[in-house]
């Protein structure tokens, strides 16, 4: 694992303590409101690394979601509700923003869902989410032949070694001419290594079914950031295009020149469009 940075707030396991890290060479300031991000899949902190800076500067705090840690579903949801609940982060005044990206952007949304219907039933619980912001991720969960995909890969990798992902298989991650540069496919490549085969079997299985929650949209009730690419050839521009029309009052930014790794092809404008998202809350 990579040592943590200052600044940012880790949460390694559901049941941790939550630790809070100061910014290096800087008085403390009080901060502005908190951030819980949420990674896609076989990613790890290195995500969100050059997008930390920025966040740190506006004097947000981040919770940065371990999901490869998850051992099943169930854990990845608690990992996200530690992150957003008030209990949990011992501060009750700051407002909660999360970023999810890929497969973290329809956890994101299912997790607001299942907030709703917690409120719905008094649940003491409660969350105090004040917005989303959904990056390179649809709402309709996985098509039939994704699905299939993944389930014909879960029963090839569960019994045989796992040689890592591929040159070409990376390729439909970034847009062309990245697959090769240490930043981007280098670094796509560096954390499937990393993680390994047992987390991409979890992440896999844990996340094969999802529903379709593109009918639930109309019942947000909170600012909704969505930010695709038109070259990220794993989602589908028009399933964003139809998620702004049914969440009241969403915006969505669309990024010409990006594929789907938009968080490692351009984290400085990511970071700039999140942080004028917020700042305007």
């Amino acid at each position: 694992m990579n040592r943590l940075q200052p600044g940012i707030l880790s949460l390694r396991r559901p049941q941790r303590t939550v630790r809070w890290y100061s910014v290096p060479g800087n008085q403390p300031a009080s901060p502005t409101s908190r951030l819980s991000l949420i990674p896609g899949t076989m990613c790890d902190n290195r995500l969100w690394k050059r997008m930390l800076p920025a966040f740190a500067q506006a004097n947000i705090l981040v919770a940065q979601v371990p999901l490869w840690e998850a051992v099943d579903r169930s854990s990845m949801q608690q990992m996200i509700t530690q992150s957003t609940c008030s209990e949990a982060l011992h501060n009750q005044n700051l407002p909660i923003d999360i970023l999810g990206f890929s497969m973290g952007g329809y956890l994101a949304l299912d997790y607001y869902f299942r907030t709703l219907e917690n409120d719905d039933n008094n649940n003491n619980q409660q969350s105090n989410v004040r917005s989303l912001i959904i990056v390179c991720s649809s709402a309709r969960g996985l098509g039939p032949k994704e699905r299939a995909r993944r389930t014909q890969m879960l029963d090839l990798i569960s019994k045989h070694a796992y040689a890592g992902i591929s040159p070409s298989r990376i390729a439909k991650f970034v847009k062309p001419g990245l697959v090769d540069s240490p930043q981007v496919g280098g670094l796509v490549a560096a954390m499937d290594r990393a993680l390994g085969k047992q987390v991409l079997l979890t992440q896999f299985s844990s996340t094969l079914d999802r529903d379709n929650l593109m009918d639930r949209l109309t019942e947000v009730r909170i600012p909704v950031l969505i930010v695709g690419a038109e070259l990220d050839q794993m989602v589908d521009a028009k399933d964003l295009y139809m998620m702004q029309e049914r969440i009241k009052g969403s915006k969505l930014v669309m990024f010409k020149d990006a594929g789907h790794m938009i968080a490692l092809e351009a984290p400085e404008r990511l970071a700039s469009i999140v942080l004028e998202f917020i700042s305007g809350l």
